[in-house]
């Protein structure tokens, strides 16, 4: 099941709520309980939003639903790439930043960002688009101007915006929000962005915050991932966690503590991209971090930890994982917590 950040949904429900819907009625047009709905802790299946959206507007033809979502939604819709975003050095990198980890807000949701000779571009895409007439990619849009205007504090940074549907207001009404022409029935949903713009400065600009969000944020898309896997799937993983804590680092292991055989094992690993030694060398590298931010803990002593016959062969696997070796990703740790 493909799910959606619920800050996201939870804006969309204030808004059916603030024009006069009922929850009964919110609940109907989504097809769970706003038990759910308004749980920060959980995400929603991902086609909740676009029925909402539908929905409102539906009751409320030709007004501006959409831009008045997104002026007044807060920036948690982002589900947290609005804080990474504030400490990136430029809107370049805040861009790149949105399009990479644009799964943490939704899971289909696609942004790519290219920069070409005479103009950049945050293109957008969606399957559900067609459930609400692309109206949540209105909201994403209009709350992406926001945040770049409004939140990063870089005023007049597009040229122009573009939609693949028809409007659902007065034309008028979209120039009135984003400042800049706006084209329906194009080829693609688009922020055009001035290229002299992607240099501009953040003024919150924070290396290490930003490294940190981005840390996180790698995170969280993990999260999303694992629990999204099959059962058999996540009971390998845990598997290999298992046979780490005990020293044990061997397919034969990860298979038997699973309950499984080992050709299952490698049947199932297969079927998802990967490999029985590869979920263990995951449990390797997490543990490799973890043990090298301990200074008291010598290479040589990390390596037999994980079950290398050598130090050399440690040190050529962590450098396979992370493209450095133990020791600068250990002096890279050590000058961010100087």
């Amino acid at each position: 099941m493909t799910t959606v950040n619920n800050g996201t949904v939870m804006s969309v429900v204030a808004s059916a709520l603030s024009r006069g819907l009922t929850i009964s009625e919110v609940q109907d047009a989504a097809g769970i309980s706003c038990t759910v709905l308004l749980n920060p802790e959980t995400r929603p299946p991902e086609d909740v939003m676009p029925r909402i959206v539908a929905m409102i507007g539906e009751r409320f033809p030709h007004e501006p639903v959409t831009l008045d979502i997104a002026r007044a939604a807060p920036f948690s819709f982002f589900g947290g790439l609005a804080d990474g975003a504030r400490y990136a050095d430029d809107l370049r990198t805040a861009t790149k930043l949105l399009a990479k980890n644009c799964a943490v807000i939704s899971d289909q949701l696609e942004l790519t960002f290219h920069e070409g000779p005479s103009d950049a571009k945050l293109i957008s895409s969606h399957p559900m688009n067609h459930m609400d007439g692309g109206r949540s990619a209105e909201i994403g849009s209009a709350l992406v101007a926001r945040l770049f205007t409004e939140f990063l504090g870089i005023p007049d940074c597009f040229e122009r915006i573009t939609f693949s549907h028809e409007p659902h207001c007065d034309e008028a009404q979209y120039v009135d929000y984003f400042g800049v022409p706006v084209e329906f029935n194009a080829r693609e949903i688009s922020l055009v962005i001035k290229l002299e713009k992607l240099d501009e400065r953040i003024k919150q600009a924070n290396v290490d915050l930003f490294n940190y969000i981005q840390t996180h944020l790698s995170g969280v898309k993990k999260q999303i991932e694992a629990a999204k896997e099959p059962r058999e799937l996540k009971a390998l993983r845990k598997a290999a966690a298992e046979s780490a804590e005990t020293g044990v680092f061997n397919a034969a292991s990860v298979a038997a503590v699973a309950n499984m055989s080992v050709r299952t094992a490698q049947r199932i690993t297969a079927q998802h991209g990967t490999t029985v030694q590869g979920l263990i060398d995951k449990v390797r590298e997490h543990r490799a971090t973890e043990l090298l931010r301990d200074n008291r803990n010598n290479i040589g002593s990390i390596a037999f930890l994980l079950g290398y016959s050598d130090e050399r062969a440690f040190r050529r696997a962590f450098q396979r994982w992370t493209g450095r070796t133990p020791s600068d990703y250990r002096k890279q740790l050590n000058r961010q917590i100087e």
